[in-house]
């Protein structure tokens, strides 16, 4: 008997020192930068964004037609966005899918560790995603 009672606050002691973190707003603003994903997320996105340049996309009639009558199965992955930009003459598509893609994979990867982020109003993600983004801490 005492062997279960001593188990008992064993596990009781333990689960208090493990309690999870309250992820609100004030948790996203001043503590975010220490998530790995979130972190890879905004590099993957700086990384889009100082590269996206590069890049010329198709701006024929025909192909915003068919990305905006298809958009669910042209962006369904990284090879099928890559198969219409290379359609449609541009260079490098597949470098340009991968890039698009790997901030979405980042941010999916972020999201499903983190689903109180969606508590927050789009402003509100907004807002966290540029303070970050522009910190001076992200760019390190």
């Amino acid at each position: 008997m005492k062997k279960l009672i001593l188990i008992v606050f064993a596990f009781l002691s333990v689960q208090v020192y493990a309690q999870k973190v309250e992820k609100d707003l004030k948790y996203y603003y001043y503590y975010v930068n220490q998530d790995h994903d979130f972190m890879a997320y905004l590099k993957a996105k700086k990384t889009f964004e100082q590269k996206k340049y590069d890049f010329k996309l198709p701006a024929s009639k025909e192909a915003l037609q068919e990305i905006e009558t298809n958009q669910d199965k042209i962006l369904r992955n990284e090879r099928t966005y890559a198969e219409f930009l290379t359609k449609y003459g541009m260079k490098n598509s597949g470098e340009y899918a991968e890039l698009y893609f790997n901030q979405m994979h980042t941010l999916k990867t972020f999201l499903k560790k983190n689903p109180e982020f969606y508590n927050l109003s789009a402003k509100e993600r907004q807002n966290i995603i540029d303070k970050w983004y522009y910190s001076d801490i992200a760019s390190n």
